[in-house]
């Protein structure tokens, strides 16, 4: 493959990329009040087509109300009354010639179920009901026009936590065994394939998690076969499992984000913020902003598997880019934070515009989500 490659179309899954460089799914929080996209989501996956990504990946998508997140504006995809307006989202991405794959998920202890969905305690008929939503939630995305679906196996949402030992200790048939936590995505995916044999599903799973009994390259090798053997099409690999290591989003703490806008800290008084300052970064375990800290595992990954592999997380520049396909070996590579500042990094990495990405790592977006919707809370976000 050669550097000529990275621009040109390439497929996916059957899916015919415009390059090899995707929109990460990311959090935009611009779901109307009832859970239905806003024109100014649709506006926002415009400007991202207008810029030259291959491809992109919504934000999560909720597959009910109780795996809803706790963030505001999360579109909903769980009610056929939403395939219409989802369609028209699809609609007018399409016209402009880029692919779009649906993220769907479900929160867990982390949504608004909160404690009444910890992996551990839930009942059978809670699992199974949650199977049959990711199901129904895949139907709709098809019916909507997506032009695939990913599964949200990653970031210790429900699922995540489902197929992580660190988190998944049941001593039933749901946990214990690398066969048994994967259990729930099998029957997803059986029960997916009965109704659409032919879609192509993606999923997006933690490659590494700070944990030692965590996910780690062995396992997450065992787990990628699987997924191989269950009919999934492409995997992504992302990383983090709570804040400790700010989530998937290595880089710098946000402290001064945190303080003044997240929830139960913001309204605390000044001096008591004064001691929290700097004890903020080390608490959440501040992490440089690595470059491809995700493309170890994903390499070990395509090492062993013959599907497609999308890796995640610091990889913001174009050489960042070229390495990681033309020597890493990894079919595409997908970005999240550069593209909230600059939508049109794609199209000046083609022509030769930039090598570099703005994004400095800040971490400011994270933060915003809690009381806004995505936009670059540092540097200068253009208008969407």
């Amino acid at each position: 493959m050669n550097q000529m490659n990275l621009f040109e179309p390439a497929k996916l899954a059957g899916v015919l990329m415009n390059n090899r460089i995707l929109r990460a799914a990311t959090d935009e929080g611009m779901a109307d009040a009832n859970g239905n996209p806003t024109e100014r989501l649709i506006k926002l996956y415009e400007n991202l087509a207008k810029g030259g990504v291959g491809g992109m990946i919504t934000g999560y998508m909720g597959i009910s109300k109780e795996g809803e997140s706790q963030m505001p504006g999360m579109v909903m995809i769980d009610s056929d009354e939403r395939i219409m307006p989802l369609s028209k989202v699809v609609e007018r991405v399409h016209q402009l010639n880029t692919p779009i794959v649906a993220q769907i998920a479900h929160c867990g202890r982390n949504g608004v179920a909160g404690k009444r969905f910890l992996v551990n305690k839930i009942s059978e008929e809670t699992i199974q009901k949650v199977i049959e939503d990711f199901t129904a939630a895949t139907v709709r995305a098809y019916k909507a026009g997506y032009d695939a679906v990913e599964l949200h196996l990653a970031h210790g949402y429900f699922l995540s936590e489902m197929v992580s030992p660190h988190t998944n200790k049941r001593k039933d048939k749901w946990g214990g065994t690398t066969d048994n936590r994967m259990r729930i995505v099998k029957e997803i995916m059986m029960r997916i394939r009965k109704e659409l044999p032919n879609y192509p599903i993606f999923v997006k799973i933690n490659g590494s998690e700070d944990y030692k009994d965590g996910i780690h390259e062995e396992e997450l090798v065992r787990m990628g076969k699987i997924l191989e053997e269950i009919g999934v099409r492409a995997i992504e690999v992302s990383c983090g499992i709570d804040w400790k290591a700010m989530g998937p989003s290595k880089g710098t703490v946000p402290t001064d984000m945190i303080l003044s806008k997240y929830p139960g800290i913001s309204t605390l008084p000044s001096p008591l913020k004064a001691i929290m300052k700097p004890i903020l970064p080390k608490m959440m375990k501040e992490t440089e902003a690595t470059k491809k800290y995700n493309v170890p595992a994903a390499k070990k990954l395509k090492e062993n598997v013959q599907i497609p592999v999308i890796v995640v997380g610091g990889i913001h520049d174009l050489a960042d880019v070229e390495s990681t396909i033309l020597e890493d070996g990894i079919d595409f590579v997908s970005m999240s934070r550069p593209l909230i500042l600059e939508p049109g990094l794609v199209n000046k990495f083609k022509k030769q515009k930039a090598q570099k990405a703005k994004c400095l790592s800040c971490n400011y977006c994270l933060i915003g989500l809690y009381n806004d919707s995505l936009r670059c809370y540092y540097g200068k976000c253009p208008k969407q």
